[in-house]
């Protein structure tokens, strides 16, 4: 899977990087498991998706109506990242179509001081040793 989902906060902040070239069906897959996170999760849950090394996709917008996050009424705001406008216009069009609140930023830094500034109650977010890693 070119895909990782952890907790960047336990139960409140769900922290996924995606990688290589995606296809339809890592997207669905990937959403499935985002899902299964966020409906364990406490308060709001946000979503962090860190699309930073992705290299290219396969996804076409009629794809677009098979990728559906359902709706969780414990889902914040769902922020995605890539240094790629192209990418960031994508997300936010994925965004627009589903309804959910979101935001993209071109980097991780920037998703973390506005997820920071924009609900209170999380502790301090620092950035995830494994995204460090790849950033070396």
């Amino acid at each position: 899977m070119p895909f990782k989902v952890s907790w960047l906060v336990e139960k409140r902040v769900i922290f996924s990087q995606t990688s290589g070239y995606l296809t339809t069906d890592d997207l669905i897959t990937h959403n499935s498991v985002m899902e299964e996170y966020a409906r364990v999760g406490e308060n709001l849950v946000h979503i962090i998706s860190d699309s930073t090394d992705v290299t290219g996709m396969n996804v076409g917008l009629r794809d677009l109506q098979k990728i559906r996050f359902p709706a969780l009424p414990n889902l914040g705001w769902a922020i995605s990242i890539s240094p790629k406008p192209m990418e960031r216009f994508f997300a936010s069009v994925m965004m627009q179509l589903t309804n959910k609140r979101g935001r993209q930023f071109a980097t991780l830094e920037e998703a973390l001081r506005f997820l920071q500034e924009i609900d209170e109650t999380l502790p301090p977010l620092s950035i995830p040793e494994e995204s460090l890693k790849s950033q070396s």
